[in-house]
C-alpha cells in the first residue's frame, strides 16, 4: 500500500467512524460508540501496518518534539491565568465561572503531569 492509498484507507475509516458515532449519538445508544472506536483504531493500525513506503523519518520526529514542547508553553501558561481569573471573578457572583476555573486549572494540573512523568519516563529509557 502506498501512501495515497494510506489516506484513503484512513478517510474512509474515519469517515465510517463519524457516521456510526453519530447515528449512535442520535439514537441514544452509548456503547456503540466505544466499539466503533476500537474497531476503527484495529482498521487504522492494519493499513499502517501495510504501508510500504517511509512514512516517518527523524526530522519528522525532530519537528514532532519540538512542535510538542512549543504548544505546551504556548498553552499552559494562558489557560493557567484563565483559570485563576475566572475563579477570582466567580466570588462576585457566577459559580459558572468558578466551573470554567477549576476545569482549567485541572486541565493545566494533568498536562504538567504528563508531561513530567513522559520526560521521567523518556530520560531513563533514553531517546531512540
Amino acid at each position: 500500500m502506498n501512501r495515497k492509498q494510506f489516506r484513503l484507507c484512513m478517510m474512509f475509516v474515519s469517515m465510517g467512524m463519524g457516521v456510526l458515532i453519530g447515528w449512535s449519538a442520535a439514537v441514544g445508544q452509548f456503547l456503540v460508540p466505544i466499539a466503533v472506536v476500537a474497531i476503527g483504531l484495529v482498521l487504522m493500525q492494519l493499513c499502517k501496518s501495510r504501508v510500504t513506503e517511509v512514512m516517518e523519518d527523524e526530522l519528522v520526529h525532530r519537528l514532532s518534539e519540538k512542535a510538542s514542547y512549543m504548544t505546551l508553553r504556548v498553552s499552559l501558561l494562558p489557560m493557567a491565568v484563565l483559570g485563576a481569573v475566572f475563579m477570582a471573578l466567580s466570588i462576585r457572583g457566577s459559580p459558572v465561572l468558578r466551573e470554567i476555573g477549576l476545569t482549567l486549572a485541572f486541565a493545566v494540573c494533568v498536562l504538567l503531569l504528563l508531561h513530567i512523568g513522559f520526560y521521567t519516563y523518556y530520560s531513563r529509557k533514553g531517546v531512540q
